[in-house]
């Protein structure tokens, strides 16, 4: 299905006003670690399953569920690294960047040895 200029601004109008809120709750609690937790809340992936499924039907927000995991995997990846670096006397700005590679790399290294147990178990 051919995505359409609405698609896009009501993604980005819906994921953005989640970040938002959650910026918000974050410089407004005094709990830091408690907004700390509200900053890896799964917003995002919370919205993309809402409009996939509601302008492309159950296949396609199951798809988006499903390639969530993997993204949420490597978030947890993420900040692991993040933090290992920082407790090193990282930069936070180089501490970041290496918890990105890490967040990316993971998530794509645990979709393909997914798909290929899946490859496997269909011959």
């Amino acid at each position: 299905m051919k995505k359409s200029s609405q698609d896009y601004l009501l993604r980005f109008l819906v994921g953005g006003s989640i970040l938002v809120l959650v910026y918000i709750l974050s410089a407004v609690l005094p709990w830091k670690t408690l907004a700390g937790m509200f900053a890896a809340f799964p917003g995002v992936m919370a919205a993309a399953v809402i409009l996939s499924g509601w302008r492309q039907g159950d296949g396609a927000a199951a798809d988006t569920a499903q390639g969530s995991v993997y993204g949420m995997v490597g978030g947890l990846v993420c900040v692991i690294v993040t933090v290992l670096a920082l407790s090193l006397g990282g930069y936070w700005l180089l501490a970041l960047a290496a918890g990105l590679v890490a967040w990316l790399s993971a998530s794509i290294l645990l979709h393909a040895i997914v798909r290929r147990i899946r490859e496997g178990r269909r011959s």
